[in-house]
């Protein structure tokens, strides 16, 4: 993909009808079915935890971008770690959208009232046993960002072109506990550094992409 289609806004809104968004997906398992009862997976909880996270999709003047963030080092999991702004459902959320909308708010200073939300994927695992729950959001007129000290060390944004492009997906091997497995990553040269998304958040831009593609003739 050299350019994003004309209709790529229309795609994005159709996108949660398509079987990819449809389908709940745990990324570890898929990719290493050998590896499902290993200790390399953490043991998950009896019940998975909820989160949800909003994959934003800003308005610039050069295209569209997504925007990410580096958690803060003192983040009690994932720390330093490239993510989508989200976390777990507090009162008064009651979906969720409602949760990814209040901690983009929380995280970047991304109200909801500046976010449409144009699709919702089934849940996605991840290895510390959450389910956590994409949102899409689209916003036309993006306000001044600015990131909570406490949760956030660093915002950047890459071209949705680059992530919606899947030669630019790769699937790299790690280590944990002496065991090598495969995991989904998306680098993003900006020229000056590299930016290695990695993990359930490019496992989500994977299905980000994935759906893209389904919803072309849509």
């Amino acid at each position: 993909m050299n350019d994003l289609p004309a209709d790529w806004l229309d795609r994005l809104r159709r996108m949660d009808r398509s079987p990819t968004a449809l389908a709940e997906r745990k990324l570890f398992q898929e990719l290493n079915p050998d590896l499902a009862h290993t200790p390399i997976l953490s043991q998950p909880p009896s019940k998975p935890r909820p989160a949800s996270v909003l994959i934003p999709i800003l308005n610039r003047s050069e295209g569209p971008t997504i925007l990410f963030t580096v958690r803060a080092p003192t983040m009690p999991s994932h720390a330093g770690q490239i993510s989508l702004p989200g976390g777990g459902p507090k009162p008064p959320d009651a979906t969720p959208v409602d949760t990814a909308l209040r901690e983009a708010s929380e995280e970047v200073g991304l109200s909801a009232a500046h976010v449409e939300v144009v699709a919702q994927f089934a849940p996605h695992h991840g290895g510390l046993g959450y389910r956590v729950t994409p949102v899409v959001g689209w916003v036309a007129d993006v306000p001044d960002l600015i990131a909570c000290d406490r949760e956030v060390s660093a915002m950047f944004e890459v071209p949705l072109l680059h992530i919606l492009n899947r030669e630019q997906h790769i699937v790299e091997t790690r280590n944990a506990a002496g065991t090598d497995y495969q995991m989904y990553a998306v680098p993003y040269d900006t020229g000056e550094e590299v930016h290695h998304i990695w993990g359930l958040t490019a496992g989500i831009l994977h299905t980000l992409a994935l759906a893209f593609e389904e919803e072309a003739d849509g």
